[in-house]
């Protein structure tokens, strides 16, 4: 997945001194991801205004200011006040990408990574509380045992069958999956730019975390495993673990739920009700179906484990319930651990479905309840290797509207 089809099309990042001259933030594997996101309306250049850069018209309005401005005149009294000071909604009036570049600022400040040194392979992201202050769990992951990599090699064999099938698909998703999203709810970059915005932030959150997650846990691919493999793309220059497209794909499917779920419960509670459809659980399930099937072309096309895939929707899943609830103000969210040394592998007792060692979406989220759940496939708490940290964990809640609520109502307004 690219980043540089979303950051150079957020109108003006690749003009913040050398960002776009960073020769890297193309790899960063998924900003880019929401395949659509330079159009937001504005955010690919305001349909013109990169042509009010150019030579010619500098100096047109050169000559212009010259023929019209005329004898200084002083400024008028009182002099024009400035804006509030830290206002959210001073948002309103910034750019697309400054606002991208606050988001990201309020998400990632509260965030910090730490190797665990106790156990070899176990890396955790924590929350920063900074009411009490301390660090909070977030998400835990353990890289896989060789043995349990070298098990899902079948895996990967197998579904090499299925790739003249999705081939279409699985070229169309390199960049991201927001084009299929859009085939399940009605976005579009000029109805709900907002929208676009949330899911941005929540993409680029999911591909700072996995990257970092990637480059700590440094897997192998499936083809330094066998030449047989032989993938049907580009294998991406990063870790295999944990998928980047199932993190991105999961985020974003769960915020969109969340968001839609929002959307009919606010209207159901107007003072005029109304009915929205998005409360019905049709929605959700295809979200999360679509979310598994782009996760799964990934296998398809031979660059990534099941159990990537499985890593990568528990990272997106939690990371998906701490941005909704960061942007609502909530006051706990729930931390979870994926421990790969205990994933199925196919040789012990259960080796049939859940529990042979490939991904399944429902062992990982319940849409009934719009909650993440534990697999089942493991059996007892002794070999799960998906555990709840510490239930829920305390979030500092604002008295005044925060900059990822402001976000969060605009996109909210879209849909009511």
């Amino acid at each position: 997945m690219s980043v540089e089809s979303f950051l150079g099309g957020l109108g003006g990042l690749g003009g913040l001194g050398g960002l776009g001259g960073l020769g890297g933030l193309g790899g960063l594997g998924g900003l880019g991801g929401l395949g659509g996101l330079g159009g937001l309306g504005g955010l690919g250049g305001l349909g013109g205004l990169g042509l009010m850069n150019s030579g010619p018209v500098a100096e047109a309005l050169i000559y212009s200011r010259d023929g019209i401005a005329g004898t200084w005149a002083p400024l008028p009294s009182p002099v024009i006040a400035q804006h509030a000071l830290d206002d959210p909604n001073n948002l309103q009036r910034w750019e697309p990408w400054v606002r991208a570049s606050i988001v990201d600022f309020e998400l990632l400040s509260n965030l910090h990574f730490f190797p665990d040194t106790t156990v070899a392979g176990k890396m955790k992201l924590k929350h920063l509380d900074v009411a009490t202050p301390s660090f909070q769990d977030l998400v835990t992951m353990t890289r896989p045992t060789d043995a349990i990599f070298e098990s899902q090699m079948s895996f990967v064999n197998s579904y090499a069958d299925l790739r003249a099938d999705r081939a279409a698909e699985i070229m169309t998703q390199l960049g991201g999956a927001v084009a299929f999203m859009t085939s399940i709810a009605f976005l579009s970059p000029s109805r709900t730019p907002f929208t676009y915005e949330l899911i941005a932030a929540a993409v680029r959150l999911a591909n700072f975390t996995e990257m970092r997650f990637k480059h700590a846990l440094a897997a192998r691919r499936p083809h330094e495993y066998s030449p047989q493999i032989q993938p049907m793309i580009l294998t991406p220059g990063h870790s295999s673990f944990p998928s980047g497209h199932a993190t991105e794909t999961f985020i974003t499917a769960v915020v969109l739920l969340k968001l839609l779920s929002a959307a009919a419960a606010a209207a159901a509670a107007a003072a005029t009700p109304f009915i929205l459809p998005y409360a019905d659980l049709k929605w959700g399930a295809q979200f999360m179906r679509l979310a598994s099937r782009v996760a799964i072309n990934r296998t398809i096309a031979g660059v990534h484990f099941p159990v990537d895939t499985a890593a990568g929707a528990l990272l997106g899943l939690t990371l998906g319930e701490y941005f909704v609830h960061r942007c609502k103000n909530d006051a706990a969210y729930e931390a979870y651990a994926f421990d790969g040394t205990k994933f199925p592998d196919g040789t012990t007792a259960v080796t049939l479905p859940p529990g042979d060692g490939d991904f399944y979406w429902l062992e990982f989220y319940d849409v009934a309840t719009a909650k993440q759940v534990i697999p089942t496939a493991a059996g007892t708490a002794a070999t799960a290797y998906v555990t709840l940290l510490g239930g829920t964990q305390p979030l500092a809640v604002s008295a005044t509207q925060t900059i990822l609520g402001w976000l969060w109502g605009k996109a909210l307004a879209e849909w009511t």
